[in-house]
């Protein structure tokens, strides 16, 4: 190495006062979008949305249907339950509550808490979990598949 190339300290780029001052004349345009409402589900970033409870009663029914047959599933006004183990309703705060109960249910507590799922309790004996579900995607998905996996072993 040179000497020139000991005594030149790498620069550690730009300062926070510049990223800042970036900030406020490159993003202008911001604002037509209006103010950010700060209202959110806990458990779910603010970016996330919340879809309709109906919608999401009707899609885990569809999905619980299609895993564990039309016989296995009963719904009734607002309630889609199977057997005496799967209890999905629209609860007083206008969220899908899902309570499950059965031996060595195939979850852990980070399961209760995946995008879309709020106040998720896990008892722990693993007998019984609660969830809400706020947001149909993947996780959600993925939660009551293995759940319907894991009673079509079970039976």
């Amino acid at each position: 190495m040179s000497d020139g190339s000991k005594k030149r300290k790498k620069g550690l780029g730009r300062g926070l006062d510049d990223l800042l001052a970036q900030h406020d004349t490159d993003l202008p345009f911001l604002a037509a979008y209006g103010e950010a409402s700060g209202e959110h589900e806990g458990g779910v970033p603010p970016s996330a949305g919340v879809d309709d409870p109906t919608e999401l009663l009707n899609a885990i029914e569809r999905l619980l249907i299609a895993a564990l047959g039309a016989d296995a599933v009963e719904s009734s006004s607002g309630v889609v339950t199977v057997g005496d183990w799967l209890d999905a309703r629209i609860d007083e705060t206008g969220k899908v509550a899902i309570e499950v109960t059965g031996e060595s249910l195939p979850l852990i507590p980070s399961d209760l808490a995946a995008p879309g799922l709020v106040e998720g309790e896990l008892s722990e004996d693993r007998s019984s979990a609660t969830v809400k579900i706020v947001q149909w995607g993947l996780e959600s998905r993925r939660y009551l598949g293995r759940l319907c996996e894991h009673h079509s072993l079970t039976l």
